[in-house]
């Protein structure tokens, strides 16, 4: 059974992205959820319902992303090369962050501490 409350936030993360708001996960979470789930985002946003219901917009935005990707080649020699290159890196974060995925490679940190040994 589809959690209504996730599709809400769902549709409320989607449309302050549309309206170029600021997406603070653990406020909106808030407004349908405990204290304690709004501060732990990843419990919503991994359920189904909240992938389900943020496929479209994560779609475009990886969509855009490949744009990005292709006019790299094009732009190299360009001062909008750098432009490309972070909107890339926010696209890729914010697809990361919206899907529910990890924004960050946790092997990394052991592969530090292993290297300080």
């Amino acid at each position: 059974m589809a959690s209504e409350n996730a599709i809400a936030v769902a549709k409320e993360v989607s449309e302050n992205i549309r309206k170029d708001k600021r997406v603070i996960l653990g406020k909106i979470i808030a407004k349908r959820y405990s204290k304690s789930v709004s501060k732990h985002p990843k419990t919503v946003t991994t359920t189904k319902s909240y992938q389900e219901a943020m496929k479209p917009i994560i779609d475009q935005m990886e969509e855009e992303r490949q744009r990005a990707i292709a006019m790299l080649k094009k732009k190299i020699n360009k001062a909008q090369y750098h432009h490309l290159v972070e909107a890339i890196d926010k696209l890729t974060k914010n697809i990361q962050l919206l899907g529910g995925k990890p924004t960050e490679n946790l092997n990394i940190g052991n592969l530090l501490d292993k290297l300080d040994e």
